[in-house]
C-alpha cells in the first residue's frame, strides 16, 4: 500500500484535479491518499462536497488545528498505514506509470528516501517519497517546530548526512504558478522562521557529519552562515 499526504488549503478544485491526474492510471485498492485540511480554511465545505465522489475509495479528509503545511503533512502521515509514503501538493503532477517507476528505484532497500525531480530544484526534495521504516525513526515527515519554508530543505540535509538518500532523475513536475494568493503570501512570511531554526539545527550536527552534504551550493552557503 501506498500513503499518498496531500495537504491542502483555499485549493478545493486544484485539490480534486491533483488526486484525478495521480489516481489515473494506478489501481485505486493500492493507494491510500490522506487530504489533510484545516480546521480554519473558509473552503472547507467546498472540500467536502468535491470529495464526496471518492468517498470509499481509499480517500480520506482529516482536519485538524494546523499552524502550516507542516502540521498538516505530519497529521497526514500519523494516519497513514502504507509501506511508502509521498507527499503531493495541490500542483504537483505524477510521471506516467508513477507507482512502477518508484518502485524500480527502492526494490531490494530498507529504510530510505528518494529524491526525484521537480524542474526547479535540483538539490533540495520537494516531494518526499520514503519508505515505513524511515518515517518511523522519527515519527514525522518535516521538524515539527518549521512554520513552513526550509523544513524540506532540513530534510534534504538530514538525507544526506544519513546517507540513505537515492537520487533519481524522476520528473514529477511542480507547476508551481506566479500568482501569489493568500496560501502563497503566508508560506512566504515564515523565510525567517525558517532559516533561523535550519541553521541552529545544522549546529548541532559535526563538521564531519555536515561534510556528507552532497551539495556545494548549500556547504556554502552554511560557511557563509557561520556554520563550519
Amino acid at each position: 500500500m501506498i500513503s499518498i499526504l496531500h495537504p491542502s488549503r483555499g485549493r478545493p478544485e486544484k485539490s480534486v484535479l491533483c488526486l484525478k491526474n495521480w489516481f489515473d492510471g494506478v489501481l485505486a485498492n493500492d493507494v491510500e491518499w490522506i487530504v489533510s485540511l484545516d480546521r480554519n480554511d473558509t473552503e472547507l465545505d467546498k472540500y467536502k462536497e468535491l470529495y464526496k465522489l471518492y468517498y470509499g475509495r481509499h480517500v480520506t479528509l482529516i482536519i485538524n488545528d494546523n499552524r502550516s503545511a507542516v502540521d498538516a503533512i505530519n497529521n497526514a502521515a500519523k494516519k497513514s498505514t502504507g509501506d511508502i509514503l509521498i507527499v503531493v501538493s495541490d500542483d504537483t503532477e505524477p510521471c506516467k506509470f508513477w507507482a512502477d517507476e518508484i518502485n524500480k528505484h527502492y526494490r531490494g532497500r530498507v529504510d530510505w528516501i528518494l529524491k526525484t525531480q521537480d524542474g526547479i530544484q535540483p538539490y533540495i526534495i520537494t516531494m518526499p517519497v520514503m519508505d515505513r521504516v524511515y518515517y518511523n525513526r522519527t515519527g514525522y515527515i518535516y521538524y515539527p517546530t518549521f512554520d513552513h519554508m526550509f523544513c524540506d530543505t532540513y530534510l534534504t540535509c538530514v538525507a544526506d548526512i544519513t546517507g540513505r538518500k537515492i537520487t533519481s532523475n524522476l520528473l514529477f513536475p511542480h507547476k508551481n504558478d506566479s500568482i501569489k494568493d493568500d496560501l502563497r503570501k503566508r508560506t512566504d512570511s515564515t523565510w525567517k522562521q525558517g532559516e533561523d531554526l535550519f541553521i541552529k539545527l545544522m549546529k548541532e550536527f559535526s563538521p564531519e557529519e555536515r561534510a556528507r552534504i552532497t551539495d556545494s551550493g548549500m556547504k556554502s552557503w552554511l560557511r557563509n552562515k557561520g556554520v563550519r
